[in-house]
């Protein structure tokens, strides 16, 4: 009787908080990045990471993630949407098409391309984690100064 209430309070528990840098590793070998890794990465840019356990909800109401988005945290994300993400997190208004319509996948994903945050490809291409690493670093040197050209030449 003892072991089993040892096993339902080990069950029980709730996991441990995943350190940054081991995060950083395990998603630098995926060969496609998952909606959850995105999120985290991009929401650390807006503020600091979630601490709130439906991630997904916090971003919906800052903004960072379309409410009408039907994606799991395990699905595979593709360049638009991290696109997307980082407009919205970073505050880039874009160019006359983005300023008319709005932001989209397509649209912020041609805006982060031209900012070189991101490098070239479509859309809807599925994002290594190796690739949103790299986005992110692009993406903090944008925050931080305005421009990658400086870090990048």
């Amino acid at each position: 009787m003892m072991i089993m209430l040892v096993l339902l309070a080990t069950q029980a528990a709730p996991p441990a908080q995943e350190k940054r840098t081991d995060f950083l590793r395990r998603l630098y070998e995926k060969d496609r990045a998952v909606f959850g890794d995105a999120l985290r990465l991009v929401s650390g840019l807006a503020k600091d990471a979630p601490t709130d356990a439906d991630a997904r909800k916090e971003a919906v109401d800052r903004g960072l993630v379309d409410p009408a988005w039907d994606l799991a945290d395990g699905a595979p994300v593709d360049k638009g949407t991290v696109a997307y993400m980082l407009v919205k997190a970073l505050g880039i208004k874009g160019g006359l098409t983005m300023s008319v319509f709005g932001p989209s996948r397509r649209y912020a994903f041609r805006e982060v391309v031209f900012l070189r945050i991101m490098k070239g490809g479509t859309p809807g291409e599925f994002i290594s984690g190796r690739e949103l690493i790299d986005v992110l670093q692009a993406a903090e040197i944008y925050q931080r100064q305005g421009s990658t050209d400086a870090e990048r030449k």
